[in-house]
């Protein structure tokens, strides 16, 4: 046992010995060689080193830059090149020129010149100009070729022109920059149209044979300004940097204003799908395309376009709505008084009572009918846009387990479904396209330095709507902005129609106090050439509503826009009686007036008689002359301004029928008159 111990110590003892004698090794040669490697000689070898051209820029539909690569050199040269009568004639002048380039690194012109004469003396072949870490840009590279001693004259060329590296620039700065995305360090693409289309972008690889020296520099044995692989292919997009900044500056404002988290508004041209303009406030990621959320009352232009494809219902159908929804344990409320109510008004008002009540009774026992429209409107899949991430769409679907008797009647007001921004625009644009589903689009194509084009593939356009669905729609949705939740950002110039939104937050699985607002439409309403979407995430001052959070913006982008575009001239909005403005047949000039005045209402002619017959316009109210006397004069007058001028005139007034005014009189006696009230008057 002693005799085995002992071995055990002397083994130990030996590999003991021999560790530090290898340690203490290492350390004299770090020391020794501290200055040059000891396999100097091997690391002279030249050896292969892979180079990339430089890549494709992003262009914007009319060929502004968005994001180039620009080309970063670092130069030497080879002073052997030069003659002796060269080097007097030519190098202080040289040194002179180089130090008023480059003052920072070369202060004094006679070192610069002595340390060049040194190296020419010392048959130096590769000498580097400025310090190693310094890189220079094209115009730099050559104001430097253009200097004495430099400039390449026939049988001689002593400049050595490295290219380095490509840095990418983005011109427009933060603009539209996590749809572009990024190139970290110059090499790797990450988010947006550089990841999503790298392998195109990216240049040609190529290998060169290059020498490194022991201070760690590599030496390339190949000139790189005449051996340079290919560039990558141009992108062309279908961003407008004009508009992109109207609406980027407009969606900073709404957000600003109303101390928001965040915001992102996309404008898409109707018949094509091109994207114009995509923002994301911060521009730090691209929720417009990227994050899900819960629409909200703007997903019950989904549920109407079903109910009308369904030929359950028509705009002008009138139908009674109560107060509250009662359905299993949950009960829904709108604010909403019950009662009698058009469809085309329950859009206007946005009645969650009336869609879902209207949902539940045409689907509620073929609830999978429901989702087979929700299929068909591609408000299920994603749109096929090439930026990633794009997530599908998710559901509460009639399979799911979580599906009970309350998941229809909600689905119906915009929850228990998830969406982008962009995938639920693309529905809306398809209602502006006469009912056509276009898949949105990005990039138009992508062009390679040998003339090849490439056209980027895309799901096919199809039918989703029937064109009357459609134009049907579109009535809907400009009498939200008309009269509805929207009237606010209605304007006389251009017709708007669109629907507002207000969804409450998830935190963990609990709706919490929190909302997103949100407007999508398009524009002008007849023949829409235009779609456009904002959402507000957050707000905490100024409102919490779609119509006075998200509306105002998309207002100042389409303001903007209409403006830009010769097509969209401000015109006369064709008169229809829901857009007439309000006026009884006949009214009282003294009383009318002041109250069409706080109402900034126009009254532009004004008859010398003290009652006058109204002919309402769609942005003003025309007065004609009212001659009769009374009792008859009190046709079209309101019942309560009728019975105040009849019991002036000693009458006994007496009332019968419903309507907003006297539609008619029927005199019992010389002093008793019965007032018949109803919905029209003869004129």
């Amino acid at each position: 046992m002693n005799k085995s111990l002992k071995r055990f110590y002397v083994a130990l003892l030996f590999f003991g010995v021999l560790w530090i004698t290898l340690a203490g090794r290492l350390i004299f040669l770090q020391w020794r060689y501290k200055e040059q490697s000891p396999y100097f000689p091997h690391a002279q070898r030249p050896y292969l080193k892979k180079v990339i051209g430089e890549r494709g820029s992003i262009l914007a539909r009319d060929t502004t830059v968005l994001a180039t690569s620009m080309p970063l050199f670092r130069l030497a040269v080879d002073p052997t090149a030069w003659s002796e009568k060269e080097v007097r004639d030519s190098l202080p002048l040289l040194a002179q020129q180089l130090s008023g380039l480059f003052p920072s690194y070369h202060p004094k012109p006679s070192h610069l010149r002595e340390y060049l004469l040194n190296r020419w003396k010392a048959r130096d072949r590769h000498v580097y100009l400025l310090p190693y870490r310094v890189l220079l840009t094209h115009s730099e590279r050559k104001a430097v070729e253009a200097l004495p001693l430099l400039c390449p004259i026939p049988g001689r060329k002593a400049l050595i022109v490295e290219k380095i590296t490509h840095k990418r620039s983005y011109p427009y700065g933060e603009l539209a920059r996590i749809t572009l995305g990024y190139l970290v360090n110059d090499s790797v693409a990450w988010r947006g149209l550089e990841s999503a289309f790298h392998d195109r972008l990216r240049g040609e690889e190529r290998w060169i044979l290059v020498r490194r020296l022991p201070n760690g520099i590599e030496i390339p044995l190949e000139n790189l300004a005449e051996y340079e692989p290919l560039p990558g292919g141009d992108l062309f997009s279908t961003l407008d940097p004009h508009l992109q900044d109207i609406v980027s500056q407009a969606l900073a404002a709404g957000v600003e204003r109303h101390k928001a988290l965040g915001g992102i508004a996309i404008l898409m041209e109707v018949q094509t799908g091109e994207i114009l303009a995509l923002a994301n406030y911060g521009e730090r990621y691209n929720d417009a395309v990227s994050t899900l959320w819960e629409p909200g009352s703007t997903f019950k232009v989904a549920t109407a376009a079903a109910l009308l494809e369904e030929g359950a219902i028509h705009p002008q159908q009138r139908f009674f709505v109560p107060a509250h929804l009662t359905i299993a344990d949950r009960t829904l409320t709108d604010g909403h008084s019950a009662g009698a109510m058009t469809f085309e008004e329950a859009m206007a008002r946005s009645s969650n009572v009336a869609f879902a009540s209207l949902c539940f009774k045409v689907f509620g026992s073929s609830p999978q009918k429901f989702y087979d429209y929700l299929h068909r409107f591609h408000l299920l899949d994603p749109t096929g846009i090439p930026l990633y991430p794009e997530p599908r769409p998710t559901c509460v679907s009639p399979r799911s387990p979580y599906f009970n008797p309350t998941t229809l009647p909600w689905l119906a007001i915009g929850y228990n479904i998830r969406l982008s921004p962009l995938q639920l625009l693309t529905f809306y644009n398809a209602i502006a396209n006469e009912g056509i589903w276009v898949p949105p689009r990005l990039v138009r194509e992508i062009r390679y330095p040998d003339g090849q084009r490439e056209q980027v593939a895309a799901p096919p356009s199809r039918r989703m709507l029937s064109p009357n669905t459609a134009r049907t729609l579109r009535r809907l949705l400009q009498a939200v902005v008309e009269y509805g939740t929207a009237r606010n950002i209605s304007t006389q110039l251009y017709s708007i129609g669109g629907k507002t939104g207000t969804a409450k937050k998830v935190q963990g699985k609990t709706y919490v106090n929190e909302y997103r607002a949100s407007f999508v439409g398009f524009f002008p309403a007849e023949r829409p050439l235009y779609s456009c979407i904002v959402v507000i995430d957050g707000p905490r001052e100024g409102g919490i509503y779609g119509g006075e959070v998200a509306a105002p913006v998309f207002r100042a982008i389409s303001d903007a826009v209409v403006f830009r575009d010769l097509r969209v001239a401000p015109q006369e909005l064709e008169e229809r009686p829901y857009r007439q403005q309000p006026a009884l047949p006949v009214l009282t000039q003294a009383v009318a007036i002041p109250l069409y005045n706080k109402l900034s209402i126009s009254t532009p002619d004004r008859p010398s008689t003290p009652r006058v017959r109204t002919l309402p316009k769609a942005h003003y109210v025309q007065f004609l002359a009212h001659p009769q006397q009374l009792p008859e004069a009190v046709v079209g007058m309101s019942l309560r301004q009728a019975t105040h001028l009849l019991e002036k005139e000693g009458y006994t007034v007496f009332w019968q029928g419903k309507g907003p005014y006297v539609s008619a009189i029927h005199l019992r006696s010389q002093k008793e008159i019965l007032l018949l009230l109803g919905y029209e008057v003869a004129r």
